[in-house]
């Protein structure tokens, strides 16, 4: 009876040794291939773009990112411009740029111009 127990208790063990093991996520031994990093340009030159992101309460991040001739830009990228960069790292630790978008402001109208609607007209 006490071998059955025995037997049946590292039999338990191995199980969940095993289902311990599968359940924990494997570790990330490098950067993620795609990520995104949004902020307001600082320099901009034709082989680099810096980028700082502004958080309340936390100090300032800023970011180079090599662009190359495989950078995808959507919009004209200049100083003081609210951008997002999809960026991969390099294993010898460069940042390069895969697309950079311009944010432009949603509130003003393309062009400058307003419409506004006509005066109805009272009869």
């Amino acid at each position: 009876m006490s071998r059955f127990l025995l037997g049946l208790l590292l039999m338990f063990c191995a199980v969940a040794g095993l289902v311990a093991q599968s359940a924990t996520p494997a570790a990330k031994s490098t950067a993620p291939a795609n990520d995104v990093f949004s902020g307001t340009v600082t320099v901009s030159t034709a082989e680099a773009v810096t980028v700082v992101r502004t958080v309340p309460a936390k100090p300032d991040e800023s970011r180079v990112f090599v662009v190359d001739k495989d950078t995808k830009i959507e919009g004209k990228v200049k100083v003081s411009s609210r951008v997002t960069v999809r960026f991969k790292a390099d294993d010898d630790g460069a940042v390069h740029a895969l697309l950079i978008i311009v944010r432009t402001d949603a509130k003003a109208p393309a062009g400058g111009a307003t419409k506004q609607a006509a005066p109805p007209v009272r009869r």
